[in-house]
C-alpha cells in the first residue's frame, strides 16, 4: 500500500511540474542587442522553455534550403522555428549574399540566427573540410595563418576567405542581424581539418586557441563586428579518441556562449555539468539523432531533456538517406505546439 502511495505520488508531481511548464509565459523578445539576447536565453531557461532551431545547409544554396528544411516543417507543423541555422562554407561556392537574404528574410520577421563557417582548408588544394588532421598533422600548421605570421601560400588562403566571411558579417551588421556565430566547431574531433593532431595527447591545443583569438581579434577590431555572439561548440565525447569539451577552449574573454553538438541514439546532454564549470550561457550547437535512430528521434524527448538546461537547440539538416530533420522525426507537431517550446510566433 505504501509504495502505492509513493507511485501515486510521484505521478502526481510530474504531473504538477508539467503543468506549471505549461503555465509559465513566454516573454517576449523585445530587445535583440547582444546584452538583451542573452538575458532573454537566462529568463527562458529560468523559465524552463526553450527555443526551437533547425539548420537548413545540405547544399550550397540557402533559398532551396530554406524550402526543404525550414518551409516544410511549417508546411507540415503550422509553425516556424524561431531559430534558423545557416552555413558560410562547407562547400566551395556557397553563395553568401543568399545566405544573408535568408538570414535578413528571418530576422526580420522576428526571429534568430545562427550561422557556422566550415572553413575551407588552406593547406591542400581545391575545397577540402574533411581533412582528417591526425593523418595530416606535418601539413597542418595554424600558426602559419594567424595575422602576425610571415606571408605564405596558405595564410593568403585562409586570410582571404576570412576577410570574405567578416565582409558577409559587416551586411548583417548593417542590417542589424545579430549572429550567434559558431565557427570552427567540433574541434575536439578529427573530421575536420582544425581538430586535434593525435586522437589521445594533442600538441595543437595552444595553436587552435590562438587561431580562434585571432579569428576574435580580426573580426572585433579590423572589421568592427560588434553584431556576433561568439559561441563555442565541441562534440560530445562518446566517440573514441574525441577530447574532453573544455579542452580547447580559448578562455572567457573570446566566448560568449558554449555549446554542445551531439548525435546520440535517443536525446540526451551528458556534458552539462562540465560545460557549466565554464562559467558560460550553455545551449545546444548542433542536434541530430545517430545513424540508427535516423527518422525515430522523439522530439518531445528532445523538448523535455533540455528545457531548463539550455534556451535553444538547432536541429541539423536532413540528407539523402539520412532523417535528420524536425519534420522527418517523431512527435515533432506535438513538439512544436507544446507550450514550453518557443516558436517564431511566440518570439517576436
Amino acid at each position: 500500500m505504501k509504495k502505492s502511495i509513493q507511485i501515486f505520488l510521484a505521478v502526481t508531481l510530474i504531473a504538477a511540474f508539467e503543468k506549471v511548464y505549461a503555465q509559465q509565459p513566454i516573454p517576449k523578445l523585445t530587445d535583440r542587442s547582444k546584452k538583451g539576447i542573452l538575458a532573454y536565453f537566462k529568463t527562458i531557461v529560468k523559465n524552463k522553455q526553450v527555443i526551437v532551431g533547425q539548420q537548413c545547409s545540405e547544399t550550397p544554396d540557402a533559398v532551396v534550403e530554406y524550402k526543404t528544411q525550414f518551409q516544410r516543417l511549417y508546411d507540415s507543423a503550422g509553425k516556424y522555428p524561431a531559430l534558423i541555422g545557416l552555413e558560410y562554407g562547407y562547400f566551395a561556392n556557397v553563395d553568401l549574399p543568399k545566405v544573408n537574404q535568408v538570414a535578413i528574410g528571418h530576422w526580420k520577421k522576428g526571429g534568430l540566427v545562427t550561422i557556422s563557417w566550415h572553413a575551407d582548408n588552406p593547406f591542400t588544394e581545391g575545397y577540402d573540410v574533411r581533412w582528417n588532421p591526425i593523418d595530416h598533422k606535418d601539413s597542418i600548421d595554424f600558426k602559419r595563418l594567424l595575422k602576425a605570421a610571415p606571408a605564405s601560400k596558405e595564410k593568403n588562403n585562409y586570410r582571404n576567405e576570412l576577410a570574405k566571411v567578416a565582409a558577409a558579417l559587416k551586411l548583417l551588421k548593417n542590417a542589424g542581424v545579430m549572429v550567434l556565430w559558431r565557427p570552427f566547431h567540433e574541434m575536439n574531433g578529427a573530421w575536420f581539418w582544425w581538430g586535434p593532431n593525435d586522437g589521445k595527447e594533442p600538441t595543437n591545443i595552444q595553436d587552435y586557441q590562438a587561431l580562434w583569438k585571432d579569428m576574435y581579434e580580426t573580426f572585433t577590431k579590423d572589421f568592427s563586428l560588434d553584431n556576433l555572439i561568439w559561441v563555442y561548440s565541441p562534440f560530445s565525447p562518446e566517440r573514441n579518441f574525441v577530447q574532453p569539451v573544455t579542452t580547447f577552449y580559448p578562455g572567457n574573454q573570446f566566448v560568449n556562449m558554449v555549446a554542445l553538438d551531439v548525435y546520440p541514439k535517443a536525446p540526451q546532454f551528458q556534458d552539462y555539468n562540465d560545460f557549466k564549470k565554464l562559467g558560460k550561457s550553455v545551449t545546444n550547437g548542433e542536434l541530430g539523432p545517430a545513424e540508427e535512430s535516423f527518422g525515430k528521434f522523439d522530439e518531445m524527448v528532445v523538448l523535455k531533456t533540455l528545457r531548463g538546461k539550455v534556451p535553444y537547440f538547432l536541429q541539423w539538416s536532413s540528407w539523402t538517406g539520412a532523417k535528420v530533420n524536425i519534420v522527418d522525426n517523431l512527435n515533432y507537431k506535438e513538439m512544436m505546439n507544446d507550450p514550453s517550446a518557443i516558436t517564431l510566433e511566440k518570439i517576436k
